[in-house]
This record gives C-alpha cells, structure tokens and sequence, in this order.
C-alpha cells in the first residue's frame, strides 16, 4: 500500500476510515447490504483536483477513495477478529468471521484499490473508454425493440422541446438511480438506455 502519494493526507485517510467503520458497524442487522452510494452520501467525500475534470473522472475518484478505505477497514476488522467485511460491486456486507470466504475471490480488486498509483493512471480517454465497453456490453444484452417516442420521454422525464445537453443530463440522473450495481432493476435500465440511444438519433 502506498501512502506517500495518495489525494489524502493519511490523517484525513484515518480520519475517514474511522467514519466509515461508524456508519458499516451502525448498518445493521449483520448480512444486510450497504450501497456504496449511501456510503458515499454519508462520508461526504470531495477531492479537489489540481485542474478540471469531467463529472464521471470525479465520481470514479471518489469511488476509489472509497473502496481504498473499505479494504483498509476489511484488513483491520480482519485482525480484530470482529466481522468479516465482503466487498462487492457498489456495495458491502458485514458477515461473521466464521462466514467468511475462505479464498478471498477479490485479491486482485483489493491490490488495486491499495496502490494509489491506478488511482492517478486513471484519466478521462481511458475512463471514456471503459464507459464505452460498459455501454456496448448492455447494448449487447438489451433487445431491439422500438420504444414509442412518447414513452422513450416519458422515461427520461423530457417534454418534446428537449435539447442535447437535457437529454444527456436527464439520462445520467436516471441511470443512477437505475443502475443494477446500485440496487436499480436491470430491466429498466436496459429501456432507458434504449430510450436514450433513440432520442439520440435526433441529433
């Protein structure tokens, strides 16, 4: 784990992973599952860059800030003999030592949120690029079903007068809310997404 680079001073590091040890310990009851978004809301986490950064490079550092913290936390619960923390896709559990996986199938997910080197590789041609692949897999997935135009609005919550800039906004918004790594139903996201790619055609 490299310390001497990180965004954070690791007293604020420390700091933070005392806060989030609070708010996984209050989560109950044990097994439950914590998104990831609630921890993020509750931390309040910002970071402040040295130069501008689009809204997604921004959400992937806070991400990864994030999951640098859980892993630390893991570790240390770990040692303490408290509770196992298993560390999923945008979301955690709290399971009992004794229900613990016996291989931890995330290895190398762990080693690479502790090097703050993949932290800084990230920039906004590759991150654009991963989106992409993301985007291209669900497309892959989703049927090719015309969506009426009404309906397609009336998912994005546009009216007809929408523009470009609307339109991109309003998707964001909804595919957080329905993105399956964020508890939202698979289903609709894939429509929405459809939705959006037809009314996109329009420009």
């Amino acid at each position: 784990m490299t310390i001497s680079n990180a965004p954070l001073a690791e007293s604020i590091l420390t700091l933070l992973q005392g806060q989030l040890h609070s708010l996984i310990l209050a989560h109950q009851p044990e097994n439950s599952v914590i998104e990831e978004q609630y921890l993020l809301q509750r931390l309040g986490l910002k970071l402040q860059a040295d130069e501008v950064i689009s809204a997604d490079l921004a959400r992937f550092q806070q991400h990864f800030v994030l999951y640098h913290l859980l892993y630390r936390l893991q570790h240390s619960l770990i040692l303490e003999q408290q509770i196992y923390l298993n560390i999923g896709l945008a979301k955690v559990q709290c399971l009992a030592i004794s229900d613990a996986p016996e291989q931890q199938a995330d290895a190398s997910r762990r080693a690479y949120y502790l090097n703050w080197h993949n932290f800084y590789a990230m920039t906004e041609q590759i991150l654009d690029q991963q989106l992409q692949a993301f985007w291209q897999n669900v497309n892959r997935q989703s049927s090719t079903t015309y969506i009426p135009t009404a309906e397609a609005l009336n998912l994005l919550e546009l009216d007809l007068s929408f523009n470009l800039l609307q339109l991109k906004k309003a998707y964001r918004v909804k595919a957080l809310q329905l993105h399956p790594d964020r508890g939202g139903d698979q289903q609709q996201f894939i429509l929405l997404r459809q939705a959006y790619q037809q009314l996109l055609q329009k420009f």
